[in-house]
């Protein structure tokens, strides 16, 4: 990781969310150097409203685990909001994705939050056709 880097393990920042009433933040879990420069944040989601129809409520408000780089953050108008201890329920999921990334499957977001939140969105959709 740079030494210049603005990210730690443990920051809580605040996106814009996709209307008024979604405020997410991001939690940092784990910081990876990225092969081609640059860093990967192992996030957890949190205050989110994201539909999943396989779901009686219909909605799940936390995702353990999102490979983000900064730019989703500086793209998303993120406030860094305080500190908290990293999730491990985004354990499973980032083995699952360095696997992946390891076998050159898998990447990183770059877009913002809320495009990010309409992916899940469509992917869980999709899930339950």
């Amino acid at each position: 990781m740079p030494a210049t880097s603005p990210y730690a393990i443990g920051q809580c920042w605040r996106c814009r969310g996709r209307h008024a009433t979604e405020t997410p933040v991001l939690t940092i879990n784990r910081i990876d150097a990225h092969p081609l420069g640059g860093e990967i944040l192992h996030v957890s989601v949190t205050h989110a409203r994201i539909r999943h129809p396989g779901l009686r409520e219909g909605f799940i408000t936390t995702f353990a685990h999102l490979p983000v780089i900064g730019q989703v953050l500086e793209r998303s108008g993120a406030e860094l909001v305080g500190a908290a201890t990293p999730d491990p329920a985004y354990l499973d999921g980032y083995h699952q994705w360095k696997q992946a990334f390891d076998a050159g499957q898998a990447g990183s977001y770059g877009i913002p939050l809320a495009e990010i939140l309409d992916l899940i969105e469509t992917m869980l959709a999709k899930r339950n056709d």
